[in-house]
């Protein structure tokens, strides 16, 4: 019922509108890291210009999504759910693989999915502001695959937020997880003072609690598709990211 209901809607459907205020915040680092990019620049990612101070990183997350596509290209006329979408870029991607497949982004920055609908529009594709965990009805048993792309980082329970998306999902449906980092447990307190610093120095310092950091063993029940060399260290410097693709199957 919520996907047809998402379907018969235009292409942003807003289900939630409590997180305007965070939104703004969210936009305000985003322009301090200058990381806000215009229509013409979103419509051609995860390519972007050489003088881009970011270059490098999206040259590695072109990699990762690549991987991704690749293997999406075996699915046909599936439902996928991408959560945490922000501009659309990768969920516009996801989209072009097939006409068959129907395509959902789904995001709490209204602001950033005002973006994608101006940018990207596909008959198979739609945009949808709301919060998974108090619109859980909403998508319940409604899609093949699930993906986290750079986004998992943003919940603060995994376990959770694993067993939410769960209900989202058929039977022998996939969650999928992509560029977003795990620590060992000895890390964990070195990496969130790291992140505390970061949005200190940004000032930003009460964006710190919008951040965390989940510990690898919680993500023993899952199969790794893709495992990054050992010792690499964990930044955007690489030829190719430093973070784990994982895939869960529901039984």
């Amino acid at each position: 019922m919520g996907l047809e209901a998402i379907f018969n809607e235009e292409n942003l459907r807003v289900l939630e509108k409590n997180g305007f205020e965070f939104s703004k915040k969210y936009i305000a680092v985003r322009k301090k890291e200058n990381r806000v990019l215009s229509d013409e620049q979103v419509l051609k990612l995860p390519y972007i210009s050489k003088d881009n101070p970011y270059k490098k990183e999206w040259k590695v997350r072109q990699k990762s999504a690549n991987r991704f596509l690749k293997y999406l290209k075996k699915k046909e006329n599936i439902a996928i759910l991408d959560i945490g979408c922000g501009n659309g870029w990768f969920t516009n991607k996801l989209a072009t693989i097939s006409t068959s497949n129907k395509i959902v982004g789904l995001d709490v920055n209204v602001l950033e999915l005002e973006q994608a609908h101006r940018v990207f529009k596909k008959e198979n594709l739609r945009f949808v502001c709301a919060d998974i965990f108090e619109r859980k009805e909403f998508f319940e048993n409604s899609f093949d695959m699930v993906v986290l792309n750079a986004s998992a980082q943003y919940f603060p329970d995994f376990d959770k937020l694993i067993k939410n998306l769960e209900t989202f999902i058929k039977a022998k449906g996939e969650i999928h997880i992509i560029d977003s980092p795990f620590y060992e447990f000895t890390e964990i307190e070195l990496a969130k003072k790291r992140t505390h610093q970061y949005y200190l120095n940004l000032g930003f310092p009460e964006m710190k609690t919008n951040y965390f950091h989940h510990c690898i063993e919680e993500i023993k029940n899952f199969e790794y598709l893709y495992m990054p060399e050992k010792g690499r260290v964990k930044r955007f410097f690489a030829k190719d990211t430093p973070f784990p693709w994982i895939r869960f199957i529901k039984k």
